[in-house]
Parts: structure tokens; C-alpha cells; sequence
């Protein structure tokens, strides 16, 4: 199995239950982050793509921003939860890949991807290629904005393993990669344990995300014909300055059309 498939069988499986197990995901305070990074660099137009969309709660709260949403993302299940979620009236939702994305998708003011999606392209040549699709959706001064976990995050994510008691539920991740390195593949394994009656269902996934230092990012975004123009560290939905890789969770990018 590759490592798309192996993302796709994750989040199909767990489609009906992913609001759910990330209801302390704060979406709305994470898109304000990216509102205020596509105002402040980009044109002020509100044509808006989703990419990698998930099950639609950034479209949503893009769309309650004022925005005109497309969305589209790897998972049809996870789609399919987009298109029935309330307040998604009149954001069209398609399925497709970061790098082979549905056709026609062109002119947008700002593309978004948002909570991670591009660290599951695990080579160089992915990302490259997802970047490469995004600059054929932007319009002329139109920007991307987009965030990637740091190694300071992976490393203190996933470098022992962890149980969360959440009452009713357990979850328990650790890595699987026996080291975590810069631009490297990082493999983690998540078990959601579920009460059952007087027993336990346990839902197993394998996550392959790829740690995208931010040398890298720069390098394939000139290759994909972007010019990043902004970063900023995310410590949790809080923004700060500089990026710092070891420090912040992640780090959110802003980049435009080269030349």
C-alpha cells in the first residue's frame, strides 16, 4: 500500500467520526490566521479554494468570512461529511488530490490549505507538484497560504508514545519512524479505542506525513514557480515572529506567482 493509499484508508475510516475526535481543533481561530495572512498580502478578492478540505469545517468558516468557497479533497468520504455539514450552502465541494486536482479550478483570489494537508505529500516531488497546481489556480496576484508541522512539533508530538484518556475513549500515537529527522518521513501509529457494550472497538490507522523544513519549502516553491513572501510561526492558533523551527508547531506560508 502506498503512502496516499494508506492516508485515504485513515481518513475514510474515520470520516463519520472526525469532528468528532477533533472537536479541540479551534478551525475557526486557525482560519482567521490565514484570513489575515491572505488580506494582508494578497488583492482582497474573496474567490477562495479549499484544497484538501477535509469535511468542510475551513470552507464553512472561510465561507462565514465572507468568502466564495470551492473545496475539494482526497477522501469522498470526507466529502461527502463537507457537503452535509450545516452553513455549506453554495460552497461546492469536489474530490481530488493536491497534485492531480479536479479540473477547471482557476482564478481564485487566495488558495488554502489548511490543518496540514501538504505534509502528507511525503517526497520532494509531490509537494513540488501540489505547489506547481496551486499556482495554476491563482489568479495573477492571487496568493496560497499554507502550514507545515515543525520539527520541534514532531519531534515533541510524536517522539514517545501517548495515551489521551477522553472518558469514553482512549487514544494512544506514537511514531513508528525510529528517528525523527529534518525532511524526512515520519510515520505515526494512532489506536482509537472505543467503549463497546462491556468490551472495546479499536480503530487503527497509520499516518505518513514528511517534515518539509523550511529551506525545502522555499526551494520546491521556485521550482513550482512560487515565491514564498511571508511565514509565520503557529503556536497553536497563535501567530508569531519569526518562524522558528524548533520552537513553534508549525509554520504558515504565504507565497505568490514568481515574477
Amino acid at each position: 500500500m502506498t503512502d496516499v493509499d494508506e492516508t485515504l484508508a485513515a481518513y475514510e475510516s474515520v470520516a463519520a467520526r472526525y469532528d468528532e475526535l477533533n472537536a479541540r481543533m479551534d478551525t475557526a481561530a486557525l482560519v482567521d490566521r490565514y484570513v489575515e495572512m491572505a488580506d494582508r498580502y494578497g488583492t482582497g478578492g474573496r474567490r477562495l479554494l479549499d484544497a484538501g478540505c477535509g469535511t468542510g469545517r475551513s470552507s464553512v468558516a472561510f465561507r462565514e468570512r465572507g468568502f466564495e468557497v470551492t473545496g475539494y479533497d482526497l477522501s469522498p468520504a470526507m466529502v461527502a461529511m463537507a457537503r452535509s455539514r450545516p452553513g455549506a450552502e453554495g460552497v461546492r465541494f469536489l474530490v481530488g488530490r493536491l497534485q492531480e486536482p479536479p479540473p477547471g479550478l482557476t482564478g481564485f483570489d487566495v488558495v488554502a490549505c489548511v490543518d496540514l494537508p501538504m505534509a502528507y505529500l511525503t517526497t520532494t516531488d509531490e509537494l513540488r507538484r501540489a505547489l506547481s497546481a496551486a499556482r495554476g489556480q491563482l489568479a495573477v496576484d492571487g496568493v496560497l497560504v499554507f502550514d507545515l508541522s515543525t520539527i520541534g512539533y514532531y519531534r515533541r508530538a510524536f517522539g514517545a508514545p501517548t495515551v489521551a484518556d477522553r472518558g469514553d475513549r482512549y487514544v494512544a500515537w506514537f511514531a513508528v519512524s525510529p528517528r525523527i529527522e529534518a525532511d524526512e518521513v515520519v510515520v505515526t501509529q494512532f489506536d482509537l479505542f472505543e467503549r463497546a457494550g462491556a468490551g472495546w472497538e479499536r480503530v487503527s490507522m497509520r499516518h505518513a506525513q514528511r517534515h518539509h523544513s523550511d529551506r525545502t519549502v522555499r526551494r520546491v516553491a521556485e521550482r513550482a514557480g512560487l515565491r514564498v513572501v511571508a511565514t509565520r510561526g503557529l503556536e497553536g492558533t497563535s501567530a508569531r515572529e519569526p518562524a522558528d523551527e524548533d520552537a513553534h508547531d508549525r509554520i504558515l506560508y504565504v507565497a505568490r506567482r514568481a515574477g
